[in-house]
């Protein structure tokens, strides 16, 4: 710490014995460089010897307490360097008059004090490096150094420097003796000043009056680092004052405190120690800096907390996860238990009778309705998910997709550390969506595969000689799923009173089957007019597995159409995702400029323009 010493003009032949004797005085209290708010530093100097702790000192800033009260001696975290101008122009008395001041210092340090001593003319050297030694500093100042033509104070300072910084010292002081005359290349003040002031190296200047004195740069040095400047007249005068430099730097502390006071304070710090006086200093506390500070480094964690985004984000959340909750509690489908109990009887009452023909009068009318109406996605969804095989109900898979969804909005977001990782919640329809259409796609193809076998079982039944529903349900007994169920559910609707072709009818629009739509046609007949129908149906039969082979070379044919759809597709979005790990910096022009943006917007444009172009090339019904 750059404390300023009090040194009281050591330069008067009286004043320098009485401050080398010790003679008693008042404490000086001095703020530290790098005291700051609410933790104050201060340096505390007592004019003789004494073992100070926070235990027999008091600090009170306006009379009140203060917190986290520190004392150390500075000797137990600062050090001392002795720097000594060994230049022709102190040759022989002057250079003597150095030596033995250096000596007195020695004898006046405390026993904690490292210190380190430099000489320097054209050259830097360092005659000992820090320590705590008495035998090897005295070695270090026992012998007088060789003189040369040079000067290079702001060197030796830099060097100075360079020692505390690589101990790591909170805070040193570097005696500078000189008489100001610098003479030789060296490095420039405000390099000096640098170094000094990052190795937090006051400088007390002691000048030596001589025919080329200029005690310009040795003012400068100390005052710029928040040191002291002494001059001597004569080299003799020399040793009284390192003496009680050495003495006051054995006997500072710094202390060290949290204030306690509010802003905009004018604040008295007050130290009382035993056997001395008070010593007091003042200072105004600051303002409260309530603007974001330029070390306060905003994250993507700041931001995604204070942006709208995200409440918005969380207020849509929320809401949709409550009525997700209220429909669990009130599902639709528990609602109409009593109607669906109709499938699962074998005598049904009159009025379960009534709701499944409504029921089923309804479906057909809606099938007709479609083209002008257009499709009704949710009474569509809660189809689908039934033909899945999904044990939940419609509702409750809305549910976990919402929940899932904003699940993977929050780990998108904290993976990519962007808000635009909240959109990725928006798939999660889709994908539900998808994996129940492929599930119902399973189930009608596999419908649709069954169905010419399942038919030429029914025709062989009415050869037997049984009626068209003892047939049927002969050929329900003998089938597999998913045909055993839809086939069954047609039966139940017969014993429900739908008459046969509506039934038949329906289970065409569940499994989005045109041929069982001509087996219902078929029934409609032989129950108007009669007929052979095990004939008919064999005609059907003939009709299906012709348009069956026709769809698997269809299928065949377009195979590489619909392979080519997905390596198109998916290739940009991999080369994406690879320049992205490899190197985002490539991509950032992508989101961080107008241009890039409108580019990265027709590029997710035509992607998914492509996907459907060529689905629909591919996609060849028959």
């Amino acid at each position: 710490m750059r404390a300023r010493i009090a040194l009281a003009a050591l330069v008067a032949a009286v004043t320098v014995p009485a401050i080398a004797a010790g003679q008693t005085g008042a404490p000086t209290l001095t703020e530290a460089p790098d005291s700051s708010f609410p933790d104050r530093v201060y340096i505390y100097n007592t004019p003789t010897p004494a073992a100070l702790t926070a235990a027999n000192i008091q600090v009170t800033e306006n009379g009140g307490g203060v917190s986290s009260l520190a004392v150390d001696s500075s000797a137990r975290s600062s050090g001392a360097i002795l720097l000594i101008d060994a230049s022709n122009s102190m040759r022989g008395a002057p250079i003597e008059g150095a030596m033995a001041a250096a000596r007195a210092f020695m004898t006046e340090r405390k026993e904690l004090l490292p210190v380190a001593v430099i000489a320097y003319n054209p050259d830097v050297t360092v005659l000992t490096d820090f320590t705590t030694d008495s035998d090897e500093l005295a070695s270090a100042v026992a012998t007088t150094p060789s003189t040369a033509e040079g000067t290079l104070i702001y060197d030796a300072l830099i060097r100075a420097a360079e020692l505390a910084k690589a101990r790591g010292y909170a805070r040193t002081t570097a005696v500078l003796l000189s008489d100001g005359h610098r003479r030789g290349v060296q490095a420039s003040r405000a390099d000096a000043l640098a170094a000094l002031n990052d190795a937090n190296v006051r400088v007390i200047s002691v000048g030596l009056s001589s025919p080329l004195y200029d005690s310009e740069t040795l003012r400068a040095m100390a005052f710029r680092t928040d040191g002291q400047y002494v001059e001597s007249a004569t080299p003799s005068a020399l040793e009284p004052i390192f003496s009680a430099i050495g003495q006051q730097l054995s006997n500072e502390y710094v202390i060290t405190y949290r204030s306690l006071l509010p802003p905009t304070v004018e604040a008295t710090v007050r130290v009382q120690a035993a056997a001395f006086p008070d010593a007091t200093a003042s200072y105004t506390t600051p303002m409260l800096d309530l603007t974001p500070s330029g070390s306060f480094d905003r994250t993507w964690v700041d931001e995604v907390i204070v942006s709208p985004w995200l409440m918005i984000f969380v207020i849509v959340s929320v809401l949709l996860l409550l009525v997700f909750a209220v429909l669990t509690a009130l599902d639709v489908r528990s609602r109409s238990v009593r109607r669906r109990m109709a499938q699962y009887v074998n005598v049904p009452s009159e009025e379960e009778s009534k709701l499944r023909r409504a029921e089923v009068a309804a479906m057909l009318a809606e099938r007709a309705q479609r083209k002008v109406e257009g499709h009704r996605w949710w009474q569509s969804f809660e189809r689908d998910v039934e033909l899945a095989g999904i044990k939940s109900s419609a509702v409750v898979l809305a549910g976990w997709t919402l929940i899932g969804g904003v699940l993977a909005s929050i780990v998108a977001a904290i993976v990519f550390q962007s808000l635009l990782g909240l959109l990725v919640g928006l798939v999660a329809p889709l994908v539900t969506r998808t994996i129940v259409k492929n599930r119902v796609s399973r189930t009608r193809s596999a419908f649709a595969e069954e169905l010419p076998d399942n038919l030429e079982v029914l025709a062989g039944a009415l050869r037997a000689g049984h009626s068209l529903i003892g047939a049927m349900g002969v050929m329900v007994d003998g089938a597999t799923e998913p045909s055993k169920s839809e086939f069954r559910r047609v039966l139940q609707d017969e014993q429900l009173g739908v008459p046969l072709d509506d039934a038949l009818m329906v289970m065409g629009q569940r499994m989005d089957n045109l041929d069982v739509e001509q087996v219902a046609i078929v029934t409609r007949l032989q129950r108007e007019a009669g007929g052979n129908t095990a004939e008919v149906l064999d005609r059907v039969v003939e009709n299906i597995r012709g348009r069956m082979e026709l769809k698997r070379l269809v299928r065949v044919l377009t195979a590489q159409g619909r392979i080519a759809r997905y390596i198109l597709t998916s290739i940009p979005v991999v080369l994406f995702i690879f320049f992205y790990f490899i190197n985002g910096e490539w991509l950032e022009p992508l989101w961080t400029t107008g241009g890039g943006q409108f580019a990265l917007g027709a590029w997710v444009v035509m992607l998914v323009a492509g996907w459907f172009a060529i689905k629909k090339i591919v996609d060849i019904e028959v």
